[in-house]
């Protein structure tokens, strides 16, 4: 995936967005590689980026992390790191992958899924 979209939008616009897909599709077009996530909220929409999650998001697009890592990088407590993976991991924005370490056992990479976010938001 190249492109994650984080907008504003209401219904009409989820339907009128689909109904344009659709059509794209009829007429055999490729489809971008992207997804998008919508809120009615724009203060949603804010809180899934907050400062934060936004400082781990920067972070992971750069390369891989682990938990450890991120909270050693933003110098934040792994508790509340892994909290904000959770959360970021829901939304569909972040992943985990297992990789060997270096020592025995496996290590655990948080990743994004995309290497670019667009936000779009729009008032009134």
């Amino acid at each position: 995936m190249t492109t994650v979209r984080i907008r504003t939008g209401n219904v009409d616009d989820f339907f009128s967005r689909t109904r344009e897909a659709a059509l794209k599709a009829d007429r055999g077009e490729r489809f971008e590689e992207k997804v998008t996530i919508s809120f009615e909220d724009p203060d949603q929409m804010l809180m899934l980026l907050s400062g934060g999650r936004r400082r781990i998001m920067l972070e992971v697009m750069k390369r891989p992390q682990t938990v450890q890592n991120l909270a050693n990088i933003l110098n934040r407590n792994r508790s509340t790191i892994a909290k904000e993976i959770r959360y970021l991991e829901e939304k569909g924005l972040l992943s985990r992958k297992k990789a060997q370490a270096k020592e025995n056992g496996c290590e655990v990479f948080v990743e994004a899924v995309a290497p670019k976010i667009e936000l779009v938001a729009m008032l009134g």
